[in-house]
C-alpha cells in the first residue's frame, strides 16, 4: 500500500483518538499499543500535540517502543538513547549521565527537556536532568519519544535542542505485573517493577518502584577527587490512579525518589551529591462538541545536597531546595478530517531556597500562550506552524547575603520571548517523504545562573566568590534541517542534514577566573556565571533499518562539526565550555536482535571518535583530557523458561574500550544477570 493510499486510512484511524488526547501533556490517554498494532508503526503526540505516525512527523523524531526496550542490553533510558543518530550520551561517572542532541556536549546539559507523561522531570535549579531520579522504571514504559531540534513552541523554555517524553503504560481490564531482579560485577544490584491493578471497570491503579546500587568507576589519580567517593544508590516509588468517568479521563498521582552519586559539577569539579525529589500531579481530558480539552498541573519538590562528605567524618553540604508549580490548559480542535488547531496556556512558579545565593529565595513566574496549526492542503503536502509566547518575571525575597554583589532591584525584571517551529512535508512519488523544518527555541537561565553566591577556597588572600547574575538572558537556539526517508523493499532509509546556532551560551567559571573586584565592606573578587559566546553545530545523520526473518537490525552514522566563538581553551581555561572539543565528530551504531523460539539475542556495537573532555587536575587546574576513540559492544542473551519467566545475562562495554563513556574517567566492563517475571 502506498504512502498516499495509507494517508486517508491513517486519518480515519486517528480521528477518534485525536480528541482523546488533545495535548502532549496528557499523552498517556492514548492507547499507543493498539494504534501501533493497527497501523503497523509507532504513534506519537510529542511533535504537534496530536497523534501522528512515526514515519510522517514534521520533525526529526525517534520512538523507542516497548519491544525495543525489553530486548535491549541497556539498563536505563540514556543507554537506550545512545544507539540512535544525532545523540551524544556521556557517562561522566557511574551515576552521572548527560544526553545532548546534535552537539553541544557539556555536563549538566540544560538544552534538552525531559518529561514523563508530559510532566517535567528536568531539574530547574541547575538546569539539568538527573537520569537516576526520573522515578520511572523500564518495566512500566510504553515508549520513549525524542524530538531532535527546538520544540519550545509546544513545550516552552529549555526544549532548546530537543525533548524526551517518556510515556508510561496504562492499566487495562486485567491486572498485570512486571518485575526484574539482577546482580552484577562492580557491586551492581537492582530490583524494580510495576503493577497495573484494575480497581473497578473504570478505575485503575499503577504502582512502580526500584532500588539500585553499584560501585563507582576507578578514578585516575591525575584527577582532583573528593576525600570520600560515594557509590551510586537510588530508591524510587510512584503511584498513579486513573479513571474514565462521564466522558472524562482523570489521572492523579505522585512519587518519591532518592539518589546518591558522585558527579562533575558544571565547573568540572567532582563532588558527592544527594538528591531527594517528590512530585504530585493531576490531569483531566474531556471530549467536547468543539474538540478535546485538557486541564492539569503538577508540583515538583527537590532537596539537593552538594559536597556531601567532602572530608572524612564531615557532612557539611551546600543545600538547595527547589519547588516548581505548573498549571496547564490546552485544546485540540479538529478543523476538518485532516486539519487541526491546538491552543494552550501555561503558568509556572519556580522557587529556589538556599543559604548560598543572593537572598534566601530566588524565584520567577512564567505565563505562556501557544498555538499550533497542522494543515493538509494537498494529499501529498502538509504544513505545520507553531508559536509560543513566554513572559517571565524574576524575583528575590528574604534575607540578603552580605556582602551583596548586586542591587536588589536588579532581580525585579521581566522579559518576553517568542519561540516558533515550522515544517513542510512532501510525499515524493509513492513512498518517499521530504521534510524541511526549522525553529527557534530558548534555554532559560537556571535559578543558580541568576542567583548563586558561593565562596570558593583558593590561595588568594582576597576572598573569592562564584556568583550568578540577575541580568543573565535566555540562550537563543536556532535550528534548521532537511530530511528524506524512503523504503527500499524491506529496508527503510533516512538521511538528514542539520544546522544549529546557539547564541550567548551560558557557562560556569572554570580556571583562571575572570573576576570583578568589590571593595566594600572589604575587598573581595567575584567570578560570574555568564554568557560566554556563540557556537554553531552542523552535520548529517544517516540511518537504515529492516528485518530479515527473525533478525531485526538498525544502523546509523552521524557526522557532527562545531564552530566555537567562545572564551578559548588556552590555559588557564576560563570557562568549562567548548563544544568543538567535547563533541565527537563521528559516531556509528549497529544494533541486531535475533529471536528464535524461547531464546533471544541482542547486540549493540558503537563507534565514537576521539574527543577531549574537561576535568580538574590535582594541581588543581582545569584541563582538557584526551578521550580515545572507542568501539564498544553491548550484548544481551535471554531465555524464557515459561511465558512469564525470563532469565537473562547482559553486558555493557564488553570490549573494555576506555573511551566508551566519553569521559575523563575511563569506562569499565559491567556485566549482570537477572530474572524477569511478567504476569
Amino acid at each position: 500500500m502506498s504512502a498516499m493510499t495509507r494517508a486517508p486510512l491513517l486519518r480515519s484511524l486517528l480521528a477518534a483518538s485525536t480528541l482523546l488526547a488533545p495535548a502532549a501533556v496528557k499523552a498517556q490517554a492514548i492507547d499507543y499499543q493498539a494504534l501501533q498494532e493497527t497501523i503497523g508503526e509507532p504513534v506519537t503526540t510529542s511533535v504537534t500535540g496530536k497523534p501522528q505516525r512515526a514515519s510522517e512527523l514534521p520533525a526529526s523524531a525517534i520512538i523507542i517502543t516497548r519491544d525495543d526496550i525489553a530486548k535491549s542490553p541497556a539498563r536505563d533510558v540514556p543507554g537506550l538513547l545512545k544507539a540512535y543518530a544525532g545523540i551524544d550520551v556521556n557517562r561522566w561517572t557511574a551515576g552521572q549521565t548527560d544526553v545532548a542532541v546534535r552537539g553541544g556536549v557539556q555536563t549538566y546539559n540544560a538544552r534538552l527537556l525531559v518529561l514523563v507523561d508530559g510532566r517535567q522531570v528536568y531539574l530547574d535549579h541547575y538546569g539539568m536532568t538527573d537520569w537516576n531520579l526520573l522515578s520511572v522504571q523500564l518495566e512500566e514504559i510504553q515508549q520513549i519519544e525524542l524530538v531532535r531540534g527546538p520544540a519550545n513552541a509546544l513545550y516552552g523554555f529549555n526544549a532548546a535542542s530537543g525533548v524526551v517524553n517518556i510515556v508510561t503504560r496504562r492499566g487495562g481490564q486485567a491486572p498485570s505485573a512486571v518485575a526484574t531482579a539482577e546482580l552484577g560485577n562492580h557491586g551492581i544490584s537492582k530490583i524494580s517493577g510495576s503493577l497495573l491493578l484494575p480497581v473497578t471497570s473504570t478505575i485503575g491503579l499503577k504502582l512502580a518502584g526500584a532500588r539500585a546500587r553499584e560501585d563507582e568507576r576507578s578514578i585516575p589519580t591525575t584527577l582532583l577527587t573528593p576525600a570520600m567517593i560515594n557509590s551510586v544508590a537510588s530508591n524510587q516509588i510512584t503511584a498513579d490512579l486513573t479513571a474514565a468517568l462521564g466522558g472524562m479521563d482523570l489521572t492523579l498521582g505522585g512519587g518519591h525518589a532518592d539518589n546518591r552519586q558522585i558527579e562533575y559539577l558544571p565547573s568540572q569539579l567532582l563532588s558527592n551529591q544527594h538528591f531527594r525529589s517528590d512530585t504530585m500531579h493531576g490531569f483531566m481530558t474531556r471530549d467536547t462538541d468543539w474538540g478535546g480539552l485538557t486541564l492539569g498541573g503538577y508540583v515538583n519538590w527537590l532537596d539537593a545536597d552538594y559536597g556531601v562528605g567532602a572530608v572524612p567524618d564531615a557532612t557539611a553540604p551546600i543545600t538547595f531546595k527547589n519547588r516548581i508549580i505548573v498549571a496547564q490548559a490546552s485544546s485540540l480542535i479538529r478543523l476538518s478530517a485532516a486539519d487541526t488547531l491546538r491552543v494552550g496556556t501555561e503558568y509556572r512558579n519556580n522557587r529556589l531556597r538556599s543559604d548560598y545565593q543572593f537572598s534566601d529565595r530566588i524565584s520567577y513566574d512564567v505565563a505562556s500562550a501557544n498555538a499550533m496549526l497542522d494543515l493538509h492542503p494537498l494529499e501529498q503536502v502538509s504544513l505545520t506552524a507553531a508559536g509560543r509566547l513566554d513572559r517571565l518575571w524574576l524575583h528575590q525575597s528574604g534575607e540578603i547575603a552580605q556582602p551583596a554583589y548586586d542591587d536588589p532591584a536588579a532581580f525585579s525584571r521581566a522579559f518576553t520571548r517568542f519561540s516558533f517551529n515550522a515544517a513542510v512535508l512532501v510525499h515524493t512519488g509513492a513512498e518517499g517523504l521530504l521534510r524541511i523544518n526549522g525553529g527557534r527555541g530558548y534555554q532559560l537561565p537556571s535559578l543558580v545562573d541568576f542567583g548563586i553566591r558561593l565562596p570558593i577556597i583558593t590561595p588568594s588572600p582576597v576572598p573569592i566568590y562564584v556568583a550568578g547574575s540577575p541580568r543573565t538572558n535566555p540562550v537563543a537556539v536556532w535550528s534548521g534541517e532537511i530530511g528524506y526517508s524512503h523504503p527500499a523493499g524491506p529496508v527503510r532509509l533516512e538521511a538528514t542534514a542539520f544546522v544549529t546556532r546557539t547564541k550567548n551560551a551560558i557557562a560556569s567559571p572554570g580556571d583562571g577566573l575572570q573576576t570583578e573586584l568589590f571593595l566594600s565592606p572589604a575587598p573581595s573578587l567575584v567570578a560570574r556565571f555568564q554568557a560566554v559566546g556563540d557556537f554553531t553545530t552542523y552535520g548529517t545523520e544517516l540511518a537504515a533499518s529492516g528485518q530479515l526473518a527473525t533478525l531485526v537490525w538498525r544502523a546509523n552514522y552521524t557526522w557532527t562539526h562545531s564552530d566555537d566563538q567562545l572564551g578559548g581553551t588556552a590555559l588557564p581555561i576560563p570557562f568549562a565550555l567548548s563544544p568543538a572539543s567535547t563533541t565527537p565528530t563521528h559516531k556509528a551504531n549497529l544494533t541486531l536482535t535475533y529471536t528464535t523460539g524461547r531464546a533471544s539475542l541482542s547486540g549493540a556495537a558503537r563507534y565514537t571518535s576521539a574527543t577531549r573532555q574537561f576535568a580538574f587536575s590535582t594541581s588543581p587546574q582545569l584541563l582538557l583530557y584526551p578521550v580515545d576513540a572507542a568501539v564498544a559492544v553491548d550484548g544481551r542473551a535471554a531465555f524464557h523458561l515459561t511465558q512469564a519467566v525470563e532469565l537473562f545475562v547482559a553486558g555493557e562495554n564488553l570490549t573494555l574500550a576506555r573511551g566508551a563513556a566519553v569521559s575523563p574517567i575511563p569506562a569499565d566492563r559491567r556485566v549482570r544477570a537477572g530474572l524477569r517475571l511478567a504476569l
